[in-house]
């Protein structure tokens, strides 16, 4: 038998679940103490530090006061942190989240995670070694006529 919802029944509901709420209060309260006479002291919470906004970004660059990371990016050098790359720039200029995008494409997996995680980077932790050392077949298809005869 399903009982209808009315405010009685609702209000049954409400006490029940203050009761429950209660006894989980108590039990917290009782746990801190037992904590605190077995000699561990509570850490205050600090809340993290808050980031900052992309309008607060867009200044520093406009008034110069953050260097621009893309400068060592068109020097060739490889970047060891990517994160500034994503708040510096717009991705329309090569810039942004389109150039950090594309400089954690070329971290290694190896690199980024340390392990194999999926069974697909079993394949690629092996071939790195076989893929230098190979050569292809001498009876291979080769184009020989098109290179010969045709220049491009």
């Amino acid at each position: 038998r399903t009982m209808g919802l009315d405010s009685r029944l609702n209000s049954i509901m409400k006490e029940s679940l203050n009761k429950e709420h209660k006894f989980i209060d108590k039990y917290k309260e009782q746990a801190r103490e037992q904590r605190l006479a077995e000699g561990f002291v509570e850490k205050p919470y600090l809340p993290p530090p808050k980031k900052t906004s992309c309008q607060v970004n867009q200044l520093n660059q406009m008034l110069g006061i953050d260097r621009n990371p893309h400068v060592s990016l068109t020097r060739g050098r490889r970047v060891t942190n990517a994160d500034p790359l994503l708040r510096h720039g717009v991705s329309a200029d090569g810039e942004g989240r389109s150039a950090y995008l594309s400089q954690q494409g070329r971290v290694d997996p190896k690199e980024r995670y340390g392990r194999q995680v999926t069974t697909a980077h079993e394949y690629g932790w092996t071939a790195l070694a076989t893929t230098k050392t190979y050569t292809t077949s001498p009876f291979a298809h080769r184009p020989l006529i098109k290179n010969d005869f045709y220049r491009p």
